[in-house]
């Protein structure tokens, strides 16, 4: 055996000279001060948000207001007063588009594009139901087209002579197109700014009031422990897949319509719409 094979092999460690030791101190003593620089400033910014809450601005960084979401109506009378508004202005068509707006509970996208065929027959009678594909989501609504529908677009009708055909729209622009949803979300928010109303109105308001009020006036009433007990029986995995398939579900939804348009119609015991 060779003995150089036997001998350790030893790797000379180079030894810090003074200025390299000196200088990896200076660098631990830098982080450490920029460790403290850093916990002083958080503390600092809680401090802040403690003791200086930032002061909520109703305008943007631009000048302009910021967007606010719209509220329903809080009472039969402020329903009446904005049609009486629309109507001492002598916008029939404007009353009848908020009036129907409440009663049915649509989306200002789906409400402006309703057509004349939508509520009438060939024979210019009304169908009993509204049967529209919802922009937003797709789906088929059938709405019930109750009394105070049918008043309301009667009236508006008679206005303009019933000069329409079928495939005009129902709330026609003054260019006789369709009407834009900026415009009908106009219509409804110069009313609240005219009305000096403590409510923030816009389009969303005639789908919120519509919601307000079957809450408030509804009563439609579900035996949901026999729906559950159906359920089971037909295996379904919702209830409201219980409910469409007999046919509860739509009626619930016609009472509820049915509520809303007597409610219009002034045949409500309600004045105050308080959930």
């Amino acid at each position: 055996m060779n003995p150089l094979n036997s001998r350790p092999i030893i790797i000379p460690i180079p030894m810090q000279t003074n200025n390299e030791q000196t200088f990896l101190e200076k660098i631990e003593k830098l982080n450490e001060e920029i460790a403290d620089i850093k916990k002083n400033q958080e503390k600092k910014k809680k401090v802040k948000k403690t003791e200086e809450p930032l002061e909520y601005s109703e305008y943007k960084s631009d000048g302009k207001l910021k967007a606010s979401a719209a509220d329903s109506i809080r009472s039969y009378d402020d329903f009446v007063t904005i049609q009486n508004y629309f109507l001492e202005q002598g916008k029939v068509r404007d009353w009848a588009f908020w009036t129907v707006g409440v009663c049915l509970g649509l989306r200002v996208s789906d409400l402006v594009s309703l057509k004349i065929k939508n509520v009438l027959n060939q024979d210019r009678s009304f169908k009993p139901r509204i049967q529209i594909i919802e922009k937003k989501t797709g789906k088929l609504n059938q709405c019930l087209i109750t009394e105070a529908v049918i008043d309301a677009l009667t009236k508006y009708f008679d206005s303009i002579k019933w000069n329409f055909t079928l495939n005009d729209y129902l709330f026609k622009s003054q260019k006789k197109g369709k009407m834009t949803e900026q415009h009908g979300w106009r219509i409804i928010s110069n009313a609240g700014k005219a009305l000096n109303l403590p409510i923030n109105m816009g389009s969303h308001t005639m789908r919120k009031s519509f919601g307000n009020i079957v809450m408030c006036v509804s009563k439609s009433t579900i035996d949901m422990n026999a729906i559950t007990k159906l359920q089971a029986h037909y295996n379904h995995s919702d209830q409201r897949i219980t409910m469409r398939y007999i046919g509860a579900l739509k009626n619930a939804c016609d009472e509820d319509r049915i509520a809303v348009s007597d409610f219009v119609l002034g045949r409500s015991n309600i004045n105050k719409l308080v959930i």
